[in-house]
């Protein structure tokens, strides 16, 4: 809601502003008593809240205005959470994807370093997901276990945790 100062709210303040003036001249010339301390907290309570009485009172909901709201929240939540998921399946390529599996698993098995190979783990260097590759190329072309040659990141753990439960609740 928009705040309109209006003329009506300034002198609302202003009036309020002077009380209290009075008040706290009241209260430094020793006039204490705790009817004067209690009125002095109450007009610095209003002095603070009517600049924003039309905030208070847009701040009282009815029930079924915040159930509604509610609702429309939850919608655009479960929307971005269906992009996100959305977003993290199309980020990689399904044959790039089972490249890492194999190289996390520790046990990737016989491989040949074909062209395809070659680049879906430059990729995965690039991306962050795989350490201890200084040079692919000095990687022997023909192998047993291709996750002797190579490791993954911390990041690319991440990533695949990440992937498995999207795929688990889709």
């Amino acid at each position: 809601m928009n705040q309109d100062y209006s003329t009506k709210w300034w002198a609302a303040f202003t009036c309020i502003a002077f009380l209290e003036a009075i008040l706290l001249v009241m209260l430094l010339s020793g006039q204490t008593s705790t009817q004067l301390l209690l009125a002095i907290v109450v007009i610095a309570t209003l002095l603070f809240l009517t600049p924003r009485l039309d905030d208070v009172i847009a701040f009282t909901f009815e029930r079924g205005t915040f159930e509604s709201k509610l609702s429309t929240i939850n919608k655009k939540i479960a929307t971005s959470k269906t992009r996100i998921d959305k977003l993290v399946l199309l980020s990689m390529s399904k044959s790039t994807y089972e490249v890492l599996k194999l190289i996390s698993s520790g046990n990737f098995g016989a491989y040949k370093m074909t062209e395809g190979l070659e680049r879906e783990i430059y990729h995965l260097r690039d991306l962050g997901y795989l350490d201890n590759v200084e040079r692919i190329r000095n990687i022997p072309y023909e192998g047993n276990n291709l996750s002797e040659h190579i490791k993954i990141t911390d990041t690319g753990k991440q990533f695949i945790e990440l992937r498995k439960s999207v795929e688990e609740d889709k």
